[in-house]
């Protein structure tokens, strides 16, 4: 058996500090990208186990917590017609989301701020998208992801929806990963680059996202993603419930 002082010894040694800086240079370089397949599907698709009445989406808010560059913000506004707000975790990234999403003749609104902070006021969301974004525990390792699920359930109405993407322990995101604490992965071998020394809270299966979002969210209807995608395992789980009263 693992004793904690090991867990918090590799965290230090693979320190993440920086991640958000990478992350802004990146985003800085390249052009805003098309919203994800799975957006898409979720928001616009009809299936045996969920759609979405998108005929009230004209009058319905939404929150992308992670909204990187601004690509799905665009989609939810122009498309879509929500009323959109993003987050990113620093001022500089909201920065740049809000200039792509401006560019591209939008007015969906971007703020700075994290899973375990998000900057509003309580009851404001129909809807809350955390596309692969829900797991980062931050630059500073907080091993506490129920704070996230409680900020998440505080911002959303009651009855309001949290759709959330979250990888498999088979990702490649977690190849060659080191355990921090029971339940949190360091990725060591990020294939682009941005993501070594970052701490994930990882889940086993899609029962253990379920438990870790109960009692704050209940009526879960999921999906699994299990994709070979030219040599990345694109393994993931796909969750939407329904916050509580």
């Amino acid at each position: 058996m693992v004793i904690q002082q090991d867990y918090t010894r590799d965290v230090n040694t693979h320190t993440c500090m920086g991640l958000y800086s990478r992350y802004a240079a990146g985003y800085g370089e390249s052009e805003m990208a098309y919203p994800a397949e799975y957006v898409i599907r979720i928001f616009k698709g009809n299936y045996p186990r969920h759609n979405f009445d998108n005929s009230a989406f004209s009058d319905s808010s939404i929150l992308d917590v992670g909204c990187g560059d601004g690509r799905h913000l665009v989609f939810f506004d122009t498309d879509l017609g929500f009323e959109a707000y993003g987050i990113e975790p620093t001022e500089e990234l909201a920065e740049i989301a809000r200039e792509n999403v401006e560019s591209a003749g939008s007015n969906a609104t971007v703020r700075a701020g994290e899973n375990r902070d998000l900057p509003f006021e309580d009851d404001k969301f129909d809807f809350l998208l955390a596309f692969n974004s829900s797991y980062y525990m931050g630059e500073n390792h907080d091993y506490d992801f129920q704070t996230h699920v409680e900020e998440y359930h505080r911002v959303l109405k009651p009855g309001g929806s949290v759709v959330l993407s979250i990888p498999k322990s088979t990702s490649f995101i977690y190849e060659g990963s080191e355990t921090a604490e029971p339940g949190y992965q360091i990725v060591k071998k990020d294939p682009f680059g941005k993501r070594d020394g970052t701490v994930l809270r990882q889940f086993d299966d899609v029962d253990g996202i379920e438990d870790a979002f109960a009692p704050q969210f209940g009526d879960f209807t999921t999906a699994s993603v299990h994709d070979d995608c030219f040599g990345f395992n694109y393994h993931w789980w796909l969750a939407i419930g329904t916050n509580s009263q």
